[in-house]
C-alpha cells in the first residue's frame, strides 16, 4: 500500500468573507464565514486523502481543546492518522485569521504561531520505514529537521514545499529530493531560482499563482501553464497543489512534470470554490 508521511504545521483557520478591510479601532462584521482545519502540511495531507491517498501527519497540536476538536476531524472525516508530537502541552495550537476578499480573490492571513515543547517518547521512525514518500513544509523546525533526517537515512523520497525563507531552509533543502517552492520564497543574498539551482535537489518547480509554474528536472526544464479561470478564493491552493503532486506522483506514479501538470489543474480548481476542498472533492469525483 502506498504510505505518505506529512509532517509540518496543522491549525485551525477562521475565514471571514469580505471586500474591504476594517479600520483601526473599528468593528468589522460579515454574516459570511468559516472555520477550516489548517496549515501547509495539513492541507497537503488532506488533499492526498481526499484524491485517494492513504495519509498519516506529523505535528504539533496538544491537548487543548481546539487540538481535540482538529486532531478529530482529521481523523474521522479525511481518515488522517495524527501523529501529535505536542502530548500534554497546553499551549493553542496555530490559529489563523483569514480575510478573503470575495472580488478579488485574495487572502490576507494574521497568523499565530507556538513553538512547543516535543514529546521526545513519541517516535514515528517505524512510520518513516513504512512511507512511499516523506513530505515536509518546512514549519515546526523542532520536529521537521529531525524527520527529515530520520527520511534520509532511511532513503525515503523528500518532499519539500519552502513557504517564506526561514534560517533552518538550506538544512532543509540539503536532504531534498523534490522541491515545489513559492516565488515568494526569498534566500536572503540570493535569488529563488540561483539558490535552488546550487542545491543538490534534482527535481525542483516555482509556482507564481497564477502565473506559470517554472519546473527544472536535470538538465532539463520547462514550463506548466495555470489555467485561466475565474478565482473566487485563493487560500490553500499552493497547500492544495503540494498535496495534489505528492497524490500523482506517488500514488499513481507519474513522472516530475506529468504530476505537475496534474496538481496544477487540481490547485486551479480549488481556487473555484470557498474554501480548499470542494475543487479537490470535485476532481476527485471526476476521476472515479
Amino acid at each position: 500500500m502506498v504510505q505518505g508521511v506529512f509532517t509540518g504545521l496543522t491549525g485551525l483557520d477562521i475565514t471571514y468573507y469580505q471586500n474591504e478591510f476594517p479600520q483601526e479601532n473599528f468593528k468589522s462584521k460579515t454574516n459570511d464565514y468559516q472555520t477550516f482545519v489548517g496549515g501547509p502540511a495539513a492541507n497537503a495531507a488532506i488533499t492526498y486523502a481526499i484524491l485517494g491517498g492513504n495519509a498519516t501527519l506529523i505535528t504539533c497540536l496538544g491537548d487543548t481543546t481546539i487540538a481535540q476538536a482538529i486532531k478529530s476531524e482529521l481523523l474521522d472525516i479525511y481518515n488522517i492518522t495524527v501523529i501529535d508530537m505536542a502530548i500534554g502541552s497546553e499551549l493553542l495550537p496555530s490559529l489563523s485569521s483569514v480575510l478573503v476578499n470575495k472580488e478579488k480573490a485574495t487572502r490576507t492571513i494574521w497568523s499565530g504561531q507556538q513553538q512547543f515543547s516535543i514529546h521526545k517518547a513519541t517516535s514515528y521512525e517505524k512510520l518513516i520505514n513504512e512511507a512511499s514518500f516523506c513530505f515536509s513544509d518546512c514549519n515546526l523546525p523542532e520536529v521537521s529537521i529531525d524527520f527529515l533526517k530520520k527520511s534520509r537515512a532511511l532513503n525515503k523520497k523528500i518532499v519539500l514545499d519552502p513557504g517564506s525563507w526561514k534560517p533552518h531552509f538550506p538544512e532543509c533543502l540539503g536532504l531534498a529530493d523534490e522541491v515545489i517552492a513559492s516565488v515568494n520564497c526569498h534566500p536572503p543574498e540570493s535569488d529563488l531560482l540561483t539558490y535552488l539551482e546550487n542545491t543538490s535537489v534534482h527535481h525542483k518547480a516555482i509556482t507564481d499563482g497564477e502565473k506559470d509554474t517554472l519546473w527544472f528536472e536535470k538538465s532539463n526544464s520547462g514550463v506548466i501553464k495555470v489555467p485561466k479561470i475565474q478565482a473566487v478564493d485563493s487560500l490553500a491552493a499552493g497547500d492544495v497543489l503540494h498535496g495534489a503532486y505528492c497524490y500523482y506522483r506517488y500514488h499513481e506514479g507519474l513522472s516530475f512534470v506529468c504530476a505537475l501538470e496534474k496538481a496544477t489543474i487540481v490547485a486551479s480548481e480549488s481556487v473555484k470554490y470557498y474554501g480548499a476542498r470542494e475543487g479537490v472533492y470535485h476532481i476527485a469525483e471526476q476521476t472515479k
